[in-house]
């Protein structure tokens, strides 16, 4: 993970289809991390429950945009149903990278 300073808690976010097995992946974007939720039955990732949630998280990170990473539900063998989403938080990845700190 990169760190980036934090953002303000509702700054502007971009909402990005990436393909994270792709070469290019890596050239344009850093991921600073992840915003994850599990809970029970189907959620909708784009809900604005969700939104509001992830937001002052991935701006606290320091992200520019969200990609969604996985979305998931399964049902056990008792029929209950359970449900994951995965946000990447990203910022276009800089043309030169930081100076070094010491240690």
């Amino acid at each position: 993970m990169i760190q980036a300073p934090p953002r303000e808690p509702s700054c502007s976010l971009e909402l990005v289809t990436v393909d994270i097995t792709a070469m290019t992946f890596n050239q344009t974007w850093e991921v600073l991390g992840y915003v994850t939720f599990l809970d029970t039955g189907t959620q909708d990732p784009t809900a604005e429950e969700n939104r509001k949630l992830v937001r002052p998280r991935a701006c606290a990170m320091g992200g520019t945009s969200i990609a969604l990473g996985m979305n998931s539900t399964n049902t056990n063998q008792v029929g209950r149903q359970g449900s994951g989403i995965m946000y990447l938080v990203l910022r276009p990845k800089s043309a030169t990278p930081p100076p070094p700190t010491a240690f």
